[in-house]
């Protein structure tokens, strides 16, 4: 995956994937594995040039995800109403965020922080993204999975 992104990812989001991958969280919140029924590396390429075409028209991305467009990495996928979630580098490389990108009403949500802090907002506070049906932080492995 890194190879074909040409840059690496950060290491607590390669760390969940490895652990908790190929699975639902809250009931709806898909995230893929290296390894699963929908590998990740499949699912990163097909999500953004489906991403790509889909927002490139959209007028408010917000400029820290315009700023590296080219760049974003897709890494979940909510299976309530199609909301993209992305990590977002920052322009040096260094930090990552998340957005998530809304596809019934096209817009986004960027959150500092990476996908750890994102899943904290979820499971610890309730904070779920706009039309996010709020839900236990469960996980459940996809019924096809290969790794179960």
């Amino acid at each position: 995956m890194e190879e074909w992104l040409g840059h690496g990812l950060p290491e607590d989001y390669k760390d969940f994937v490895d652990g908790y991958g190929d699975a639902v969280l809250f009931g709806h919140l898909f995230v893929p594995h290296p390894e699963g029924s929908d590998p990740l590396l499949k699912f990163m390429q097909e999500e953004r040039r489906d991403f790509h075409a889909s927002y490139q028209h959209v007028p408010d991305i917000p400029p820290s995800v315009e700023a590296v467009w080219e760049r974003v990495v897709p890494w979940g996928y909510h299976d309530w109403n199609g909301d993209l979630c992305l990590l977002v580098p920052d322009s040096a490389g260094g930090e990552w965020s998340i957005a998530v990108a809304f596809r019934q009403c096209p817009g986004f949500l960027f959150l500092d922080g990476g996908v750890v802090e994102f899943l904290r907002l979820l499971a610890g506070e309730k904070r779920f993204p706009r039309g996010w049906p709020t839900m236990d932080p469960n996980w459940e492995s996809l019924p096809d999975s290969p790794l179960v």
